[in-house]
């Protein structure tokens, strides 16, 4: 097994002299977004890129922070089935969306 280990090691890279400056720095865009429900008004909502102290809805501070998949969860329970398909792409979509990271504080990417 030493000798298995040793022979196999050789095909080992390093990334010691890999240029990082000539890459770019992206992340889809569901994980950028952060979701929240409100206990004050039961309202369900993402924020893009920001953490929220209040809601936006009702400005109660009685908010909690979700998960994606308990978001789009608790969205679709309060969706008609014929909506439900809108929510599916609208997640896909996000999901597929690449943003640069270098640009992120430049622009509003929304």
């Amino acid at each position: 097994m030493k000798n298995f280990i040793y022979t196999n090691m050789k095909y080992v890279k390093t990334f010691e002299t890999f240029d990082f400056s000539q890459t770019l720095p992206s992340t889809s865009k569901n994980f950028l977004n952060n979701y929240y429900h409100c206990d004050g008004c039961n309202a369900l909502f993402k924020s893009f890129n920001t953490d929220e102290s209040i809601c936006k809805f009702c400005d109660s501070e009685e908010i909690e922070e979700l998960s994606e998949d308990e978001y789009y969860s608790a969205v679709g329970e309060r969706l008609d089935d014929d909506e439900k398909e809108d929510l599916r792409q609208d997640r896909e979509r996000e999901e597929s969306t690449f943003i640069n990271l270098y640009n992120l504080n430049k622009k509003n990417v929304n």
